[in-house]
């Protein structure tokens, strides 16, 4: 698999690789410069549909808007006239801002805080329709990727912090986790962003390390991928038949002739499966 860069928008932090196979278009965020852009496959154009405050992470809704959580609000983007509908402020509270989430099968949301009081008080929250937050472990520093296994009985879940990917139990019925268990603790690299193909493996972007690494299911390394940019922060299936791994990376400054902070494509052998979307209404 030999990394192809589709674009370089010199991305501080490159993230949230999110794939529309309704309208062929794969969106993904600059956090620290507040954008968000909107790449169409066919044609290979791509523009910024959003320059605000800072966004951690979105989910696509199934209207096709995008829900975006900019700090700890929950704002509707229409990425065609790029209106701004903010649904709720403070969703949650005595935490930073989200960073990373994932709808879940019913429509609801799992999203992650950063920590701000010494990297301890970021958490995993789980959203209902409603955006009321129930938490589901604290105590984090930065919450990273999700990622729900191909049967929906279980959900990876990575803190870069504790530098662990772990995998909880998933009811599907009540939205909740419980019996987390360490899955896979790396040492000498920090997880960052994730998701999983459809024969269960899991794909890790590690944001120091400079690339990807995709395990099985019972976390056995399979295959290392290299990408030419410093920092690696997420990936994600999309395209026709989700066959194709966007890979966002991070690094990236103006004016800079480095591939830090450019968007990739890989083709894997196997495919994912489209993202869950959200189905929040208030």
């Amino acid at each position: 698999m030999k990394p192809e860069l589709l674009v370089n928008e010199h991305c501080r932090c490159g993230e949230n690789p999110l794939y529309d196979e309704a309208r062929g278009v794969l969106y993904w965020c600059d956090i620290p410069a507040g954008k968000v852009f909107a790449l169409d496959l066919a044609s290979g154009a791509h523009k910024t549909i959003y320059h605000d405050r800072e966004c951690g992470g979105f989910t696509l809704q199934e209207d096709g808007t995008l829900l975006l959580f900019p700090q700890r609000d929950a704002v509707l983007l229409d990425p065609d006239s790029g209106s701004l509908t903010t649904l709720q402020s403070e969703v949650v509270r005595d935490t930073g801002r989200f960073n990373d989430c994932i709808a879940d099968p019913r429509g609801r949301v799992f999203a992650g805080t950063m920590g701000q009081e010494n990297q301890k008080n970021g958490a995993l929250f789980s959203l209902g329709h409603d955006l009321n937050a129930a938490t589901i472990c604290g105590g984090t520093g930065c919450s990273n990727g999700l990622a729900f296994t191909p049967d929906l009985r279980q959900v990876y879940w990575c803190d870069s912090t504790a530098r662990t990917v772990y995998l909880f139990d998933y009811d599907q019925e009540s939205a909740t986790m419980s019996n987390r268990i360490e899955w896979l603790q790396t040492l000498d690299w920090v997880p960052d962003g994730l998701t999983i193909d459809v024969a269960g493996n899991l794909w890790i972007a590690f944001y120091d390390g400079g690339f990807l690494r995709f395990y099985d299911s019972n976390a056995n390394l399979i295959e290392h991928v290299d990408i030419p940019a410093r920092y690696v922060t997420s990936c994600a299936f999309g395209g026709e038949d989700s066959k194709q791994l966007f890979v966002t990376t991070a690094g990236g400054k103006d004016g800079d002739d480095s591939l830090d902070g450019a968007l990739f494509r890989l083709t894997p052998e196997i495919g994912g499966r489209p993202e869950f979307r959200s189905r929040i209404s208030l």
